[in-house]
């Protein structure tokens, strides 16, 4: 009877050990998702700061060599070198222009993420009114050596 008891004492205490374990790989997965979530929302944040500040070096550091892009209002898609001539003729010189990213989705899959929001660009006209300009954007980013790059993407001003 003691060894009985002794064994079922022991089997609920390997349960216990196992789910305690599994939740806490639960939690560290989350917690790792959540930091590379954030971190590509920050060269999301990064690579529209770097446009409307006419930083184009700082644009194309976060752009993948084999990007491929289709902005709105572009016949046909761009690639790394076409996108680098459209930004300069886009944003000319630094702006004031303000920039808010409403999150709409994320998803990650190994070293492929995948982002989807609207863009806010809040830009004063000649007369000094506000004038927000919203675009639902999608873009695809790879992690190659360490960094998120980004691969693809495509615009539609609303």
């Amino acid at each position: 009877m003691r060894k009985a008891v002794l064994l079922l004492i022991f089997m609920l205490a390997s349960v216990l050990l196992s789910a305690a374990y599994a939740y806490s790989t639960d939690t560290n997965q989350d917690s790792r998702r959540n930091k590379v979530e954030e971190e590509i929302w920050a060269q999301e944040e990064a690579y529209f700061t770097h446009l409307y500040q006419a930083n184009y070096e700082g644009v194309l550091a976060l752009v993948h060599r084999q990007y491929l892009g289709w902005p709105d209002g572009q016949a046909n898609p761009v690639d790394y070198d076409e996108s680098a001539r459209f930004m300069k003729q886009l944003i000319t010189k630094p702006t004031s222009c303000k920039i808010k990213i409403e999150r709409a989705g994320i998803r990650i899959s190994g070293n492929t993420a995948l982002t989807q929001y609207t863009l806010h660009v809040d830009c004063g006209d000649a007369s000094g009114a506000k004038k927000i300009s919203p675009s639902r954007i999608t873009h695809t980013w790879v992690k190659e050596g360490g960094c998120w790059k980004l691969l693809g993407g495509m615009s539609h001003d609303q």
